[in-house]
């Protein structure tokens, strides 16, 4: 058995950093690529990242994932963001 003493000299193992992911847009897609079990489609995840808030992309994956019936988590994501441009369009044009 280790004394307390060694344990505590070895280095904190940290997860690599991938020199891919530059900024906070980038985070997140791969974030949701990740979660939503979608790799294939990071780049239509940054797109999303850049043009919406992040907090509305994350709540809405979290959703996603949290529904146990879903088979196409990534198409349903896809679905309720554009659900809700088409919510946000209407309300901008006032109809």
């Amino acid at each position: 058995m280790e004394s307390i003493g060694s344990l505590t000299k070895k280095p904190n193992a940290r997860p690599k950093k991938n020199p891919f992911l530059h900024g906070p847009d980038h985070l997140l897609a791969e974030e949701l690529s990740t979660r939503l079990n979608d790799r294939k489609h990071f780049g239509l995840y940054l797109k999303m990242a850049t043009l919406h808030d992040h907090g509305l992309l994350r709540s809405l994956c979290g959703q996603v994932v949290e529904s146990r019936d879903v088979k196409n988590p990534g198409r349903l994501f896809s679905f309720l963001i554009k659900k809700y441009n088409d919510e946000q369009g209407k309300l901008k044009s006032g109809v």
